[in-house]
């Protein structure tokens, strides 16, 4: 049961006191209530704005501006009934005891909550993974691993692939299939998830950290250059929400210093550089299948190369570092990053399905585009010419001076009308095992962390569910923007 007491202002209170109780998130409405707790107004969003555009001032008394007709429950009624009194009209419903004082509130979040990302499961999953159950290939060895990675190929216009267990094993693999060891350093944009980061550490090589561009949110050449030393040895450019980076510069500086590039496209399965797919420009590209991203096994990644010798020595690095034609003779002290039968047999649906999935997320993106671009403070994801970006989560970022709010504030706001949102991640130098790359200044990473928020990017949003997000950005930012006008 919520707590909503904090919900609650006498009929004196102002129109400022009911806008700051509803700019701190309470569940969506503040509930006008006399000197007994009786209910006898009501005040959303949408009542401040009409009071506002009406004429009337912050200092105006609640009790002028109220709803008086609203629907009500009751605790005499069971939950369910209760819930039965919402609607796409009715969107917030007091539950009043015997007394009327108000003692619960329900809301259409509770019934129509939209998360940042689900899979999709509506293709041959089923099918597919069925037919492994049956014959009994539930393990590495089965023939849906060689389709799922022939499909990845042909998708990725990609000589070799490779499905490992995780998009993090797969960085994994191809740092050490390249030599990457103790004594070596390599280049890792800051903004990024923490697992490439990670993966170079468990080599015993270290993480040098690149700041990144404000126009792409990713690390380019003229960031990487000036943290080359006689130690760095290779260089991850991460891909980040599913836009590439630049990589023509960041492939002419590798070569000229010769390092290797392993592209980071965990988020970016589908992204374009100058028409070519990333994952085959540099010399490895590494994906993900978790759940969330464009398509899922669950768990699972993939490596691609166009170079046959790093390919096959990944693979048997893959298994236990287990030489192909002498069973059990390991040349390598290997992993056992395979990935299943059951696993690929999914993402082989998954791949079938994968043109849909990604026309999907444009017309998303175009929707929240068309909405969004006209608010000010809100800064939309990034679009070079020369890019296509996948949206792999729709990510925009709050300027706090110019929206009159903060991101945190959206997602509070978006969170009591039943949709998700993620901040952007932290800056990796700043969490504990990196504490030794503190005495740095990234200045573009940490203010693009602090102001990046996701928006659901579901494969099966429409156009609706995302004119429900925006209605929500929009009514928060302009109500601090009424606010503002008014003070």
């Amino acid at each position: 049961m919520k707590d909503i007491r904090r919900n609650l202002l006498a009929p004196s209170a102002t129109l400022r006191e009911v806008m700051t109780l509803l700019n701190q998130g309470v569940y969506g409405a503040v509930l006008i209530v006399d000197e007994g707790g009786v209910m006898r107004g009501l005040f959303t969003d949408g009542d401040i704005r009409r009071a506002l555009l009406g004429g009337a001032t912050l200092d105006a008394f609640a009790e002028q501006h109220m709803q008086r007709k609203y629907t009500t429950g009751s605790t005499a009624r069971s939950h369910s009934e209760n819930l039965a009194l919402l609607s796409k009209s009715i969107r917030h419903v007091p539950i009043l005891d015997e007394l009327g004082r108000p003692v619960e509130m329900i809301s259409w979040a509770e019934i129509w909550r939209l998360p940042v990302m689900e899979p999709s499961l509506g293709g041959n999953e089923l099918k597919y993974a069925s037919d492994c159950i049956t014959s009994g290939w539930i393990s590495s060895q089965g023939e849906y691993v060689g389709r799922f990675e022939k499909a990845f190929c042909e998708f990725g216009d990609a000589q070799h692939s490779l499905c490992v267990s995780s998009g993090t094993t797969a960085l994994h693999l191809a740092l050490v299939a390249l030599g990457i060891g103790p004594g070596d350093e390599v280049i890792v944009p800051n903004l990024t998830f923490a697992a490439t980061a990670n993966v170079v550490m468990h080599c015993g090589a270290r993480p040098v950290f690149a700041d990144v561009s404000r126009a792409t949110w990713t690390v380019t050449a003229a960031d990487i250059e000036p943290r080359i030393t006689p130690r760095t040895k290779a260089i991850i450019p991460v891909h980040l929400y599913g836009h590439p980076c630049d990589m023509d510069p960041i492939l002419e500086l590798a070569k000229r210093h010769g390092l290797k590039v392993i592209e980071d496209a965990a988020e970016a399965l589908g992204a374009e550089y100058k028409g070519r797919k990333v994952g085959t420009l540099g010399d490895v590209g590494c994906f993900s299948f978790f759940a969330n991203k464009v398509i899922t096994t669950g768990e699972g990644g993939m490596t691609t190369t166009n170079d046959r010798a790093l390919h096959e020595h990944m693979q048997v690095l893959r298994d236990h570092g287990m030489q192909k034609s002498r069973r059990y003779w390991h040349l390598f002290p290997g992993f056992n990053y395979r990935m299943t039968n059951l696993q690929a047999a999914i993402g082989l649906a998954q791949m079938e399905r994968i043109d849909a999935f990604l026309d999907n997320r444009q017309q998303v993106a175009r929707r929240y585009n068309e909405r969004l671009g006209a608010l000010d403070g809100i800064i939309l994801p990034p679009q070079a010419e020369w890019a296509r970006n996948i949206y792999w989560l729709y990510s925009i970022l709050i300027d706090e001076q110019r929206a009159g709010v903060t991101r945190d504030q959206i997602a509070a706001r978006l969170g009591t009308h039943g949709i998700d949102s993620r901040p952007f991640f932290y800056p990796v130098n700043i969490m504990p095992p990196y504490e030794w790359a503190n005495a740095e200044s990234y200045p573009v990473t940490e203010w693009i962390s602090a102001r990046g928020l996701s928006l659901p990017t579901s494969k099966s949003m429409s156009v609706e569910d995302v004119d429900r997000v925006c209605t929500e950005i929009e009514a928060i930012v302009g109500h601090h923007q009424v606010m503002q006008a008014h003070t």
